[in-house]
């Protein structure tokens, strides 16, 4: 198996030659053919979507089923998980469906007469039409006994699971890092094809050891084209008895709402087994994008204070990538719906920084500067993203520290010096937030900083960056 990523083959597929392609078909029609018939599927789709609300004294999670009306009979497709009042989506094809939702009381995900519950709309269901999307499907549990819902739904049950159309999203699942599901092969799948991506490979939040609860999890997500192989020199420098890696695999042509979505739904699902109290979050490029969404949805939604949370983001396109815009301005052969999100000044792009970050949620912002001169972007690249995009202001607004490597996008992920770094912060974060260091409080120092330039020669910049070290109250 080829897991080798250099960053000459990265910037082919993110960057200058898949621009090339797009407007002047270096790439094959093979590629184009299966991205537009991807896109084709998943622009079919229609968005099933309401708000939850759950009265009940009890504040257990709720399940939010979809039923689906085939051969005049109801069967649960479909399930999402959610721990507080909360917004719920699901993607499906048009049909006929039922929504309902229920307290699992007891977090096993069976229904019981005992729990509170509720269903929506009339009798007859709710008929979804093509390109019609149902938004308003706004549903509040009642008290047991009001609303029963058909056929005491047993989502755990091996029948359940085998009707149920989800993709093979796997949650929890014990792997190594060798698994055949993290090639390169698969990666590209993911970008280029990503429904077939789903039904095949599927994805999901895997573990590569059983969780340890005096353990702080660190999920690592990839980018785009990128695959949790990519990590490994990080996690075979981890200080395995404090920090237990969790490997977030996606398909990276989605659009980015979609992933956000994924990455939620794991985690939903993996806080009704185990207790996690501290979490560490480190994702590359795109990925950054996607955890940055993450963390607003969860402060949005009253969670983003419960716990302390790290982030670090590595070479991460916050102001967009040109090539994408270019990609959308230019092509007649088919867009990576990622790269919509991509584009510079895209609304997902410009809604990432509406959210503030918590004093509980701390951002180190890492970039990566050895490149060359962009030819569709003012200044210099790492090899595949601008400075100017890796640099954007609001995102150092939020960061607590911002810190550049002269490494290329993606030989960073193997760069000692990074790599000692993350460690460092890493070994910060466990012991102030380890309950006898309650009492610290944050000092500012300034530090000097080198820059290197597109020239050979090394300039020695007196920039001022902003360090934090620890100081008792008393």
């Amino acid at each position: 198996m080829n897991f080798q990523v250099s960053s000459q083959s990265f910037r082919q597929l993110l960057t200058h030659s898949i621009i090339a392609g797009i407007c002047f078909g270096v790439f094959s029609g093979c590629s184009f053919i299966a991205l537009k018939k991807n896109v084709k599927i998943y622009k079919q789709r229609v968005r099933l979507s309401g708000h939850v609300w759950n009265p009940s004294p009890q504040k257990k999670p709720v399940i939010v089923l979809l039923y689906q009306v085939l051969n005049n009979k109801k069967r649960v497709v479909s399930y999402r998980i959610y721990h507080k009042t909360d917004r719920f989506q699901f993607m499906e094809l048009p049909g006929q469906y039922y929504v309902a939702a229920f307290e699992d009381a007891n977090r096993d995900l069976i229904y019981q007469d005992s729990e509170w519950a509720t269903y929506f709309g009339p009798e007859s269901g709710i008929t979804v039409d093509p390109g019609q999307d149902q938004l308003t499907l706004d549903l509040t549990l009642q008290p047991p006994g009001v609303s029963l819902l058909p056929g005491s739904p047993n989502l755990s049950s091996p029948a359940t699971q085998a009707r149920l159309r989800l993709p093979k999203i796997r949650i929890g699942e014990i792997v190594e890092l060798e698994d055949g599901r993290f090639t390169d092969e698969k990666g590209r799948l993911g970008l280029w094809e990503p429904i077939r991506f789903l039904e095949e490979v599927g994805g999901g939040l895997y573990f590569l050891e059983h969780f340890d609860p005096r353990k702080i999890p660190v999920i690592f997500i990839h980018g785009a084209g990128g695959t949790p192989h990519l990590w490994r020199q990080i996690i075979l420098r981890m200080d395995r008895d404090a920090f237990q890696p969790w490997l977030f695999h996606y398909p990276s042509g989605l659009y980015l709402d979609d992933v956000t979505e994924l990455l939620r739904q794991a985690m939903s699902q993996i806080s009704l087994t185990y207790q996690v109290n501290k979490l560490i979050m480190v994702a590359h490029s795109m990925g950054g994008m996607v955890a940055r969404e993450e963390i607003n949805l969860a402060i949005q939604k009253g969670r983003g204070q419960q716990f302390p949370l790290l982030l670090v983001t590595i070479s991460t396109p916050w102001g967009g990538h040109q090539g994408a815009r270019m990609a959308m301005d230019h092509s007649t052969l088919g867009i990576i719906p990622s790269w919509i999100d991509m584009a510079p000044n895209s609304p997902f792009q410009k809604k990432l920084f509406e959210t503030q970050l918590p004093p509980t949620i701390q951002h180190y912002l890492f970039f990566s500067y050895r490149g060359g001169l962009n030819p569709f972007a003012e200044g210099n690249d790492d090899g595949a993203v601008s400075l100017a995009s890796q640099l954007y202001n609001r995102a150092q607004y939020s960061a607590k520290k911002t810190l550049g490597f002269n490494e290329d996008h993606t030989s960073i992920l193997k760069s000692p010096e990074m790599i000692s770094k993350l460690n460092e912060i890493f070994k910060t974060f466990f012991k102030k937030t380890k309950p006898e260091h309650n009492n610290e409080i944050d000092f500012l120092s300034l530090v000097p900083f080198q820059y290197f330039l597109r020239s050979s020669n090394a300039i020695n910049l007196q920039n001022l960056v902003l360090e934090c070290f620890l100081a008792s109250r008393s």
